[in-house]
């Protein structure tokens, strides 16, 4: 191929089209000349940013990897300032490194902060090296440069996963503890509140006592869904119905001082949650927003669809949101802003800005595990002075189909002819929900673990109409017992509770026989009521 100027290479050279630099008459190659043309092929096809620039940081060189990862071309930075790409708080950090590399230093896979064409910011992982002229006094430096921002988004999620695993297995553990005293403690305030004798002053302490109670259950509740470790009960809802059902609700609880607006996008917006959960996060955002309003203000709920392309959404840990379409809930507010160096931790669990005792640090914490369970992202923008946005994606499913059938069963009335078997190694809980039964007229058994439940059942051929078992229990638990009587006693309904569910657990378990599951502490009411559900199913299907 005629190169202008130069005379093309016979068609027999080796270096014909490739390497023009060479096109002489002198049939023989100049190999310091192949070594720099092949240098240059070398940096041009690197996947890092290679760049040179002189001591005051002007660019004097920037290859095609450099246009790639900063979007600015080499025409736009070759006599430019390095400035440009560095955010103005690192400003003296790159002093510091162009005074090292005149003293003849390296520097060798320094992690720091550069900024995009387009205003993004990029973690970068720099080595740079002194550039020396014939005679070695230094003239400049070289650097390479790696985006590592990816890295960091993937290190940042590992992490997080690390730290959701790790909490979630100590919520669970001290949630099964807690929640069996809890369970206790409720039981025996529920059989003291029956006492006729009972003073008013000692009927208002009782009162005080299962509010105490109630508030220290949802604590842990809400420590279980931050650690994505409570059972959820999704059911597909129209996110703008749900919205619309809970306006109320949140209007009482903003005060007179706030102002409080909807702007729903017109249309169904079918989403697969649990109903309780979804007023859980926007009761959690609209009291978060009023705190932050204290002299008043406006807060926003907004509804949005979008359709997410690859790569064109990030939660707020940089991570792409799967493509696909979503239903966006928004709370925005008017208030005071989230100054920047709390923003990155405002969904760790109990950090909180507010004053001691006005916040537990659990509410946004609460919020993400909601969101996360059901399989949606969150983000949040803020700026001081001029309010905060959160938005929640959330994948969008089909319309359910219209429910017929008869209603629900009549609850069982025939109670004195029904024997039950409880199952619990906790003396106190066994003994809670063995008197509440025996109170509603059952004929009940205690066991304290599976073994011991089977040898009883042996010992009465079997005549038992409902099992309540605990799950984790010593010697055999609930889930082992359940395999074994499904193989010794097919019809025999089963119920189970627990202190501290697990998803994976209610999951891996055999759902055919819908398994009743009750979270302790265990209302009386829903206690009887699971209860005389479960014996009607079996009296129908009998």
């Amino acid at each position: 191929m005629p190169v202008s100027g130069l005379t093309p290479f016979p068609t027999s050279t080796e270096w014909r089209l490739s390497l023009p630099f060479f096109a002489r008459k002198n049939p023989e190659p100049d190999l310091a000349a192949v070594a720099a043309v092949r240098l240059a092929a070398i940096i041009e096809s690197s996947d890092d940013a290679i760049v040179s620039k002189t001591l005051d940081g002007t660019i004097m060189s920037w290859n095609t990897a450099a246009e790639r990862i900063f979007g600015y071309s080499a025409a736009e930075m070759i006599g430019s300032s390095v400035y440009l790409l560095i955010p103005p708080e690192l400003h003296a950090e790159e002093q510091d490194i162009l005074a090292r590399i005149a003293r003849g230093e390296h520097v060798a896979h320094f992690e720091t902060t550069r900024v995009g064409r387009d205003g993004n910011r990029i973690a970068i992982s720099l080595s740079i090296s002194p550039i020396r002229d014939s005679s070695g006094s230094i003239i400049g430096t070289s650097s390479i440069k790696r985006d590592t921002t990816e890295r960091k988004r993937a290190e940042a999620a590992l992490l997080q996963a690390s730290k959701m695993e790790a909490l979630g297995a100590l919520a669970s553990g001290l949630a099964h503890d807690f929640n069996n005293q809890l369970h206790a403690l409720s039981g025996f305030a529920h059989f003291i509140a029956r006492d006729t004798g009972l003073g008013a002053a000692g009927r208002q302490d009782l009162m005080e006592l299962q509010k105490t109670i109630e508030r220290m259950a949802s604590l842990t509740r809400q420590l279980l869904t931050y650690a994505r470790q409570q059972v959820l009960s999704p059911e597909t809802l129209d996110l703008n119905a749900a919205v619309d059902d809970t306006l109320p609700m949140l209007r009482r609880v903003i005060g007179s001082n706030l102002t409080i607006n909807s702007s729903l996008a017109p249309g169904p917006k079918w989403v697969r949650v649990d109903r309780t959960q979804l007023v859980q996060v926007l009761l959690n955002l609209v009291i978060n927003a009023r705190d932050a309003m204290p002299a008043g203000g406006e807060l926003c709920i907004r509804t949005e669809t979008h359709e997410v392309s690859p790569g064109q959404v990030v939660d707020r840990l940089g991570v792409p949101v799967e493509p696909g379409a979503y239903a966006e809930l928004a709370v925005s507010d008017s208030g005071q802003g989230i100054r920047p160096e709390h923003l990155p931790h405002i969904f760790e669990p109990f950090y909180t800005t507010k004053e001691v005792g006005q916040g537990t640090g659990l509410g946004l914490a609460t919020v993400e595990g909601i969101v996360s369970q059901s399989g949606g992202r969150i983000q949040v923008a803020s700026s001081v002075g001029r309010g905060t946005t959160f938005r929640i994606l959330l994948p969008l499913t089909r319309e359910p189909a219209p429910t017929t059938g008869p209603g629900s069963p009549a609850p069982e009335r025939a109670r004195s002819r029904r024997r039950l078997l409880v199952v619990d190694d906790e003396e106190p809980v066994r003994e809670v929900v063995v008197r509440m039964l025996q109170g509603q007229g059952y004929e009940v058994l205690g066991a304290r673990h599976g073994e011991e439940a089977l040898t009883y059942l042996e010992q009465v051929g079997g005549s038992v109409d409902l099992v309540i078992t605990d799950l984790v229990m010593p010697v055999m638990g609930g889930r082992e017992l359940t395999a074994e009587l499904r193989r010794r006693y097919p019809n025999l309904p089963v119920v189970w509770m627990s202190g501290h569910p697990s998803e994976v657990e209610l999951r891996s378990a055999d759902r055919t026989k819908e398994l009743a599951f009750l979270q302790k502490p265990i209302p009386p009411g829903v206690l009887s009521e699971t209860i005389a559900r479960v014996l009607q199913r079996r009296r129908v299907g009998d």
